[in-house]
């Protein structure tokens, strides 16, 4: 509610704007009843029928001008929601692009995912309908106050079954939110379990783990379906005392009001209007008990929002060099993920020169990726540093540093869109002769040339669709749009046929001649026979570096 409100307040003309149109919408309300009264208690006691047309003008016009003011103010609620609606989007993105890629990962993707789930959760709650049924509840006063002006015994019972109303309503949520949080969970393991088998069906296939799920599975929704079943119960409960609680007042309304007609102390015409004033407030108030449920969601959804929102973020206002040639020291480091008793890699101490190359050389798990990651700025060393020209590589802008590498990841993925747009996300603005260079340069003409669409061709499912090797010649072309002085290739020629690892031979020794920093992580014998400077990771838990005479 504080957020509404937050929200409502932001855009003081406009709030007034909608707190005047609401106040229409009330009055244009009351007509109704008031046509009820007249049309009783004059035209069928005169039957004078000038009456009943200006009765009836009247209302008609109530109607159009009331609308017209449901429109504009619908209009300007959307207004109120819209920007911090935006805004939110934008904020969970940036957290999602921006944030250190380490604690990133410890949060887990799946439930990243979750949380930018739960943003499309706050923009259904907080929305033109949700901040009109918070603002026409108080106004309903005025109808408690017509009623009040024709009998106030009739007020009152109005009021009390409100009351009841809400206060049922409110139960009702409280249960529920324990079900749902209890669902919630249950939903979010299920849909784990449903992502793990999507992206796994050849083992599901293969390795007959089917059963397995199918256990699983049943077990998950047997749980789902009780808890909704409760919920449903709950919600339908609800529901039933609402609109028996309107029915009863309504009831009550009609036999205390007609004792007191009887009395001669209210008439026929009133009465009827009171009962439409009363149901009219009944119906207005007991709408917050829906829009308590939603925001009650929302209210969820920005706590865990708020978690992901805690996360370092990389730094975008760092210093850069202004003529970067390629220069890169490590200064004693050392690495450990969480909750591993030994190191990766430990004391690692080393320059390289610009135009010099380094391979990193190691078994699976001997913590190549990991070095190359450290190098692009996705991880930090636990202790010691990277200088970059003698800067701390953790001072430089992560967008410059970016731009500066030639980068191709052992595991590449992709964004959702056409060929192009991947490969010219650091360089957007590349000459389209340069690009072509390069697409041949990493053997993509022939691939290119086959498909339907050519750069246009549109990936899905982050690439996973393409063929291994294809994915590889993509990361290597996306990484060369940069021209980057530093060159960090992370296993180039595996999964690559003969025809791509002599690409990747000719675009290494091509990178060499333009005077470009290698450091390439492989244990390829040909790339390792032809590297001066060799790290060997499989030395723990203090990598070993060794030199080696090259022949000419």
């Amino acid at each position: 509610m504080v957020e509404l409100f937050r929200r409502f307040f932001h855009k003081p003309l406009i709030a007034t704007q909608i707190l005047i149109a609401t106040f229409f919408i009330t009055l244009m309300t009351l007509a109704m009843p008031l046509y009820v009264i007249q049309i009783l208690n004059r035209y069928v006691s005169y039957g004078f029928h000038g009456t009943l047309i200006t009765l009836t003008t009247g209302m008609l016009i109530a109607i159009v001008l009331q609308f017209a003011f449901r429109i504009l103010r619908t209009k300007m609620a959307s207004v109120v929601n819209q920007e911090p609606n935006d805004k939110l989007s934008l904020d969970v993105l940036s957290v999602i692009s921006q944030a250190k890629a380490e604690p990133l990962e410890q949060f887990s993707k799946y439930r990243a995912q979750e949380v930018l789930n739960k943003v499309q959760t706050i923009h259904n709650s907080y929305n033109a309908q949700t901040l009109n049924s918070i603002i026409d509840a108080p106004f309903s006063l005025l109808f408690i106050a017509g009623t009040y002006l024709l009998s106030p015994i009739l007020a009152w019972i109005a009021i009390i079954g409100i009351f009841i109303g809400l206060f049922a309503g409110w139960l009702s949520i409280r249960k529920s939110k324990q079900h749902s949080d209890q669902i919630l969970t249950q939903g979010s393991k299920h849909r784990s379990l449903n992502y793990s088998a999507v992206n796994a069906l050849d083992t599901v296939r293969v390795f007959g783990a089917a059963k397995f799920l199918q256990t699983l599975w049943q077990e998950q929704l047997s749980k789902i379906s009780a808890l909704q079943n409760k919920i449903v119960g709950t919600r339908e409960l609800s529901q039933t005392v609402t609109l028996s609680g309107s029915s009863l007042t309504s009831v009550f309304l009609y036999a205390v009001g007609a004792t007191i007609v009887v009395q001669g102390d209210l008439s026929v015409g009133a009465l009827i209007g009171a009962n439409i004033l009363a149901g009219r407030a009944y119906q207005n108030t007991t709408k917050l008990v829906q829009t308590g449920s939603l925001l009650s969601k929302a209210k969820d959804a920005f706590k865990d929002i708020a978690l992901l929102q805690k996360l370092p973020m990389e730094s975008a206002k760092g210093t850069s060099i202004r003529n970067y040639l390629g220069q890169i020291t490590f200064q004693d480091i050392g690495f450990a993920y969480p909750n591993s008793s030994n190191p990766i890699f430990e004391s690692v101490t080393l320059n390289i020169d610009p135009g010099k190359a380094l391979v990193v050389q190691g078994q699976n798990g001997a913590g190549k990726t990991t070095l190359a990651k450290h190098i692009v700025g996705l991880l930090e060393p636990r202790r010691g540093s990277i200088l970059v020209d003698n800067v701390n590589l953790q001072q430089l802008a992560s967008p410059w540093w970016r731009k500066q590498i030639i980068y191709m990841p052992q595991e590449p993925t992709f964004i959702n869109g056409t060929i192009r747009e991947n490969l010219l996300f650091l360089n957007p603005d590349l000459d389209e002769a340069v690009f072509n260079n390069i697409l041949r340069a990493a053997d993509l003409k022939f691939f290119l040339d086959q498909t339907p669409y050519g750069l246009d061709t549109l990936i899905s499912d982050n690439g996973k669709q393409l063929p291994l090797g294809i994915r590889r010649r993509l990361s290597l072309a996306r990484g060369l749009v940069t021209d980057g002085s530093l060159v960090v290739l992370d296993e180039p020629t595996e999964g690559m046929d003969e025809k791509g690892i002599q690409a990747i031979y000719k675009i290494m020794n091509d990178l060499m001649q333009k005077n470009k920093t290698i450091i390439v992580f492989s244990n390829d014998p040909k790339i390792l026979k032809g590297a001066s400077l060799i790290l060997n990771l499989n030395h723990k838990p203090k990598p070993e570096l060794k030199t080696q005479a090259l022949k000419g």
